[in-house]
């Protein structure tokens, strides 16, 4: 019989496959970590095509990365898919795709999160939010990184979604401080390695891309720009930008993160568009299926492309620079 999360892979289907996929690529499996419960955290580096790799170096002859990353929150099994559908798409690249891998290396990391992976698949999907989105202390991975800045006050935390919560039974606890999660160490200890250019994080379910917190209308402007490069590419499904400075705050997410600390053009994508099934919020049986679609497939078809289309044009715009807020040790909650 098949499993009730059919068609999605399970945690040892997820991890075979991201061998697979690297073997054929040549390129090179990491381990960043391991996950509170021991889980390796790996990540596939997958190098310049070597027939233009003089084309694809920074000035100075320093070569360039962009980072995939993918599965922060246990129950969100899209991401992790396009994640390796990308890498999927690299064995036959499309001529987008072909430029990119000639201008970066790619990396990509389909499970930030492998705990709360697991134990989605273990519980068949069901449980509350609480349980299938955090990791195993359960702390909200993606509510745990420093604030670039203090956290200015609000009126509604929505629940603790739009500012974190320091509460450890809500679905957003930041935890005890920045960072203090394995998963996210090991990623920012990768973050400070490598100079990535530009970062796709993958979620869902809104349908919608979301920069970071900005505080500087040319980055404003810049991710304007970004987000339209993406959403041009995609063939069928152009996602929104979500973007609203002057009510936007600091919560310990990771692309304002690898915005202010790093310099990096970092992108929330959220696959999957509410819009396009409503009615799964009441119809659906288990909570996965509020946040995944029943065919990942067409959704890796429609997505892929827009997420080289804005690598492609984070790598024309060249590094925020100076313009960044210099990252701060700010514990979560200011």
């Amino acid at each position: 019989m098949a499993h009730p999360l059919a068609p999605y892979r399970s945690p040892e289907e997820r991890d075979s496959r991201l061998d697979e996929l690297a073997r054929s690529l040549g390129a090179e499996l990491r381990v960043l970590g391991r996950s509170h419960e021991g889980r390796e955290i790996r990540v596939a580096r997958v190098p310049r095509a070597a027939a233009t790799r003089s084309a694809s170096s920074a000035p100075g002859g320093s070569p360039r990365h962009v980072l995939v990353c993918a599965g922060i929150h246990g129950l969100e099994y899209i991401g992790s898919e396009v994640a390796l559908g990308l890498l999927e798409a690299m064995r036959n690249p499309f001529p987008s795709l072909a430029q990119l891998r000639s201008r970066a290396e790619i990396w990509v990391l389909p499970s930030l999160n492998p705990d709360a992976y697991a134990r989605t698949w273990a519980r068949e999907g069901q449980g509350e939010l609480k349980r299938l989105r955090t990791n195993a202390r359960g702390v909200d991975l993606n509510r745990n990184f420093p604030l670039p800045a203090p956290q200015r006050p609000v009126l509604s935390t929505l629940g603790g979604w739009r500012t974190g919560s320091d509460d450890p039974a809500n679905p957003f606890y930041r935890g005890s401080c920045a960072l203090s999660e394995p998963e996210t160490a090991s990623l920012d200890a990768l973050l400070r390695q490598v100079p990535f250019a530009a970062s796709a994080n993958l979620h869902s379910t809104w349908g919608m891309m979301i920069p970071p917190c900005l505080e500087r209308r040319a980055h404003v402007a810049a991710y304007r720009t970004l987000c339209r490069a993406f959403g041009l590419a995609q063939p069928r499904s152009r996602y929104r930008r979500l973007s609203l400075p002057a009510l936007d705050r600091f919560t310990g997410e990771q692309e304002d993160h690898q915005h202010h600390a790093f310099g990096t053009w970092a992108l929330c994508i959220e696959h999957y568009p509410i819009w396009v099934d409503v009615i799964r919020f009441r119809r659906a049986d288990r909570l996965f299926w509020e946040f995944n679609p029943p065919d990942p497939a067409p959704w890796i078809a429609n997505d892929v492309p827009g997420i080289v289309g804005f690598f492609e044009a984070a790598l024309d715009l060249g590094p925020p620079g100076a313009h960044s807020i210099t990252a701060r040790a700010v514990s979560p909650g200011g």
